[in-house]
Parts: C-alpha cells; sequence; structure tokens
C-alpha cells in the first residue's frame, strides 16, 4: 500500500494527488530510472577497463627487473675471470 508523503493518507496507486489533502505525486517512470542506472554502470565499467589497461601496460614486471640482475652476475664473473687472468701472469 502506498502512503501520501504530505499527510500520510493511504493512496491509490494510480492517483497522481493525494484525495485528503491535495499533495501532487511525483510520477517517475521506472524505465528511466533504468536506464540512469544503466548509464552509470557503463560509465564505472569504462573506468574499469581504463584502469586495468593502465594497469597491464606499466605491469608488476620491468625489464629492469631483469637485465640488472644479469649485470651483476656477468660482473661478478668477469671480476673472476680478470683475477685469474692476472695471476696466470
Amino acid at each position: 500500500m502506498l502512503y501520501c508523503q504530505n499527510c500520510g493518507a493511504k493512496r491509490d496507486s494510480v492517483s497522481s494527488y493525494c484525495s485528503y489533502c491535495g499533495f501532487q505525486f511525483e510520477e517517475k517512470s521506472d524505465s528511466e530510472d533504468k536506464d540512469v542506472k544503466i548509464e552509470e554502470l557503463e560509465q564505472k565499467i569504462a573506468r574499469l577497463e581504463q584502469k586495468q589497461v593502465k594497469d597491464t601496460k606499466s605491469g608488476p614486471f620491468s625489464p629492469w627487473m631483469a637485465i640488472v640482475p644479469i649485470f651483476f652476475v656477468a660482473a661478478f664473473f668477469g671480476f673472476f675471470i680478470l683475477l685469474i687472468w692476472i695471476i696466470r701472469l
């Protein structure tokens, strides 16, 4: 059952005015509300997709994460090779 927002009297679901106080009820169409909600959800989805694309571009893996350890390993072995070469002379 629906009630008047102004006086609290019971009202019919089809009436646009309160029969006791004359208050005019707002008529909201469900399709307009649904359209607004759908548009909001589409915007949220678009923002999430853009965020996901940004995350995958930078990603958790960087090329430097592979280059730096390789450099240290090469420098480590290079140092010992140079040391052995100097001792042999």
